[in-house]
């Protein structure tokens, strides 16, 4: 009996970690920081397009535009997810980039 509660969480956990991997396709997982520390003020959108890959969200006023990335910190059971937000200026370079753990306000997907 405790042979089958074990395989039972087995399939449990196996299932949670695929289901969580599909989820992150698009993300940045911070057990890599090495992206996200290469990421440095001046870069232009197509190095961060490059290094970070498609953003989840962006938004834009007429002084910058803000690009989105889901970060997850820690291990998958107390994993915290936060976003990773690059700012640009309206000569598309990098002037200011952060972790936050909210979607910065006007947030269009």
């Amino acid at each position: 009996m405790k042979t089958i509660i074990r395989i039972k969480e087995l399939i449990v956990a196996v299932a949670l970690v695929l289901v969580l991997n599909l989820g992150l396709d698009s993300c940045i997982a911070t057990r890599d920081t090495t992206k996200i520390n290469k990421v440095e003020l001046g870069m232009n959108k197509s190095d961060i397009q490059h290094l970070l890959g498609k953003p989840l969200f962006k938004n834009a006023d007429e002084t910058c535009e803000q690009w989105g990335y889901r970060k997850v910190v820690g291990e998958v059971i107390d994993a915290e997810e936060m976003l990773f937000v690059v700012t640009f200026d309206n000569d598309g370079k990098v002037v200011a980039y952060n972790s936050v753990k909210e979607f910065p306000p006007h947030h269009h997907s």
